[in-house]
């Protein structure tokens, strides 16, 4: 936070590999990494322990069709956006008045599209936005 200015909507930019500028036609990312804890049951009803278990983690992009269908010219022929892996990198960094506030990088590793989801309607759609599920191996925070 820089002179009590919040991270803003205008302050992200998201880079997926391969690609050297930022995804133009960006609307919209979710992430979230899960954790299971397990309780452990000794003598009687009662927890004595709990015992750390797996990592999950999953997120959503939404961009642009235009974005989709660059992305989509990108892949070889006969693949579509669903047979690439790639890595996307989450950048926060605010500015006010000129002066950088403080940079957060996460990064979304190993990221695969799980669903490609495309549609308008005639009620004031006068642009397509497309959501992306995606499976993700790892990610990491504050890079």
């Amino acid at each position: 936070m820089i002179n009590n200015r919040e991270y803003g909507y205008e302050d992200i930019q998201v880079v997926r590999s391969g690609s050297p500028l930022p995804l133009e036609g960006f609307r919209g990312i979710e992430y979230t990494k899960t954790r299971e804890h397990i309780n452990i049951h000794g003598r009687g009803s009662e927890v004595v322990a709990t015992a750390p278990g797996k990592k999950d983690y999953a997120a959503t992009l939404t961009i642009l069709q235009s974005e989709l269908e660059a992305w989509q010219r990108s892949m070889p022929s006969g693949k579509d956006i669903t047979d690439d892996s790639f890595n996307l990198t989450v950048a926060y960094a605010p500015e006010v008045n000129g002066v950088l506030g403080q940079i957060t990088v996460d990064q979304l590793l190993n990221c695969r599209v799980s669903e490609v989801k495309k549609g308008m309607s005639v009620d004031g759609d006068g642009y397509m936005v497309v959501e992306l599920p995606l499976v993700v191996q790892r990610i990491k925070y504050n890079i």
